[in-house]
């Protein structure tokens, strides 16, 4: 398997989350005509369904919810790369940055949950985001761990 030097990998990451971050950015832009697209193509696809302007209402404003929820975890994991580059892993803030990210997938777990109520394929998309939100919790118990064991060590010598 291709092992990236662990340098070059935090670079490329980094760069990867400011591209992501501009791409959400501009995508505000454009949320309206894509969600309207996405409502359009279900209920027209079905035919029979109509979709009331104040449910396109809710999916509009759920759709804004998990832009906004994605940001946030983004620019939480830039926080944290800038913490991994320089070396300060195990500290209570890197510990409190994977947590904010954690609660990142499990909110947008829920809103794709509400969003299935519209767009049953979204369940699967809930599920993964829950179950991410659960993993990245997991790691963030072993890192506070860590933590914890770094700075009794640290106080010991």
């Amino acid at each position: 398997m291709l092992k990236i030097p662990s340098k070059a990998s935090i670079v490329i990451s980094t760069i990867l989350s400011v591209l992501f971050l501009s791409g959400c950015l501009i995508g505000v832009f454009f949320l309206p005509q894509a969600t309207n697209a996405l409502i359009d193509a279900k209920y027209i696809v079905n035919g029979y369904e109509y979709i009331t302007p104040q449910n396109r209402m809710v999916i509009h404003s759920l759709s804004y919810v998990v832009l906004a929820d994605v940001v946030v975890a983004d620019i939480l994991l830039f926080f944290l790369l800038i913490r991994v580059k320089s070396g300060e892993v195990f500290t209570k803030k890197s510990v409190a940055l994977i947590r904010g990210v954690s609660w990142c997938c499990i909110i947008l777990g829920l809103v794709f949950a509400v969003i299935g109520l519209y767009f049953y394929i979204s369940f699967i998309v809930a599920f993964a985001a829950l179950f991410l939100g659960i993993c990245i919790r997991v790691v963030k118990n072993v890192i506070e761990q860590a933590t914890e064991i770094k700075q009794e060590n640290d106080l010991t010598v």
